[in-house]
């Protein structure tokens, strides 16, 4: 999975006369339900696990990717109101599902909810291996099972 800010929707567009079923895109507020969510997850203190990578690496990899700077715009959010797209996509290259992009910066929240939402689809014992690009600094800051409480 990984962000496109290439792929823009103007403000000034507006909204076209729908044409298709918008079944791989997940809806906003799905999205930020799970953004709700993270925010309220990192108000409590952490829990106690033990990481695979040590924190040194983690903190290095973190200030390395502009991907994990929330603070940082790749595109005006004044004249767009999504100003990328997150994709899950299957080692066949398949897309499985969208979410747009409508804040600063590749948000942990887009990429929770498209894995939580390709768990709600799956048997309950599958066994599932993301990659993305900032996927340590994912692993640590939140947990899938307590975004998958919100679904």
């Amino acid at each position: 999975m990984d962000g496109n800010f290439h792929h823009r929707h103007r403000q000034s567009a507006s909204t076209s006369p729908p044409f298709y079923d918008l079944a791989y895109f997940l809806p906003k507020h799905q999205v930020d339900a799970i953004g709700t969510h993270i925010e309220k997850q990192r108000k409590t203190p952490p829990k106690a696990h033990k990481a695979l990578v040590p924190d040194e690496a983690i903190d290095s990899c973190e200030s390395s990717y502009e991907a994990t700077d929330g603070k940082k715009q790749k595109a005006s959010m004044d004249s767009f109101d999504d100003t990328g797209v997150m994709a899950l996509i299957c080692c066949h290259d398949i897309p499985l599902f969208f979410a747009n992009i409508d804040s600063p910066g590749e948000q942990q929240k887009y990429a929770m909810v498209l894995l939580a939402h390709l768990f709600t689809l799956l048997p309950s014992q599958a066994t599932v291996v993301s990659l993305y690009d900032v996927g340590c600094v994912l692993d640590r800051s939140i947990s899938l099972v307590s975004v998958l409480e919100v679904f």
